[in-house]
């Protein structure tokens, strides 16, 4: 996955994709939960899709302890650039590849856990759950299936619990499969490593004219059995 995956991305971010964003506000969601468990949040966490920064450098700034992987080379040379403290925290690599040598007490995955198909989707999350402690938590939004799909596109799989893949043919993720999770499909696939620390919420955006229809996402924060 990582060949078109980063070179999509490498494109996007010399675009200047998310430079200058505000976070998104599940980034509050996560650092208020982390301080209601100081024990967890003075552990070590991973950021899966740090980006250049969007929402990472405000999880540091906040007091985590966080290191940011991205499969983009040019997301972590602008979040270098930008934050040069940051870069011994900082790692490029592929998350189906990542491996560590010890486990992380939480895991965040904003808009990650999409790419590809359902089974590179359920993938994700079973690394996600080797990678975490019993106990640790995982923060995570993901396409929903009740999105709009805005840019031209084919459906590429449609699976029996709701979610379905779609492969652009124009837009910034052009010539990528992303996935979108039903939220009965969510639950099913985190439910042999993970319990619902807080009830999954949807989040509808409308987009902006001329574009037509919504994006819609799931949040969710799940505990390590």
């Amino acid at each position: 996955m990582s060949g078109p995956v980063s070179r999509s991305w490498d494109d996007e971010y010399r675009r200047g994709r998310y430079h200058g964003e505000p976070p998104i506000p599940f980034v509050g969601l996560i650092v208020d939960i982390l301080r209601d468990r100081p024990e967890i949040m003075r552990g070590r966490g991973l950021y899966v899709g740090c980006g250049n920064g969007r929402n990472y450098v405000a999880l540091v700034d906040a007091g985590l302890n966080l290191i940011g992987l991205d499969v983009s080379k040019e997301a972590i040379v602008q979040l270098q650039a930008d934050h040069p403290h940051l870069a011994p925290d900082l790692v490029r690599a592929d998350f189906h590849d990542f491996d560590s040598e010890s486990l992380f007490d939480y895991i965040v995955a904003i808009q990650v856990f999409q790419h590809g198909t359902e089974d590179a989707v359920r993938s994700m999350f079973s690394r996600a759950a080797k990678l975490l402690t019993r106990g640790g938590l995982l923060f995570v939004r993901v396409n929903s299936a009740s999105t709009d799909v805005h840019y031209s596109h084919r459906v590429v799989e449609r699976g029996d619990r709701g979610g379905f893949t779609v492969r652009y043919h124009e837009g910034p993720k052009r010539g990528l499969a992303i996935h979108f999770l039903s939220l009965r499909e969510l639950r099913e696939t985190l439910e042999p490593w993970f319990t619902a620390l807080v009830p999954t919420r949807e989040q509808v955006t409308p987009r902006e004219s001329p574009k037509l229809g919504s994006w819609a996402q799931w949040e969710g924060v799940w505990v390590r059995r």
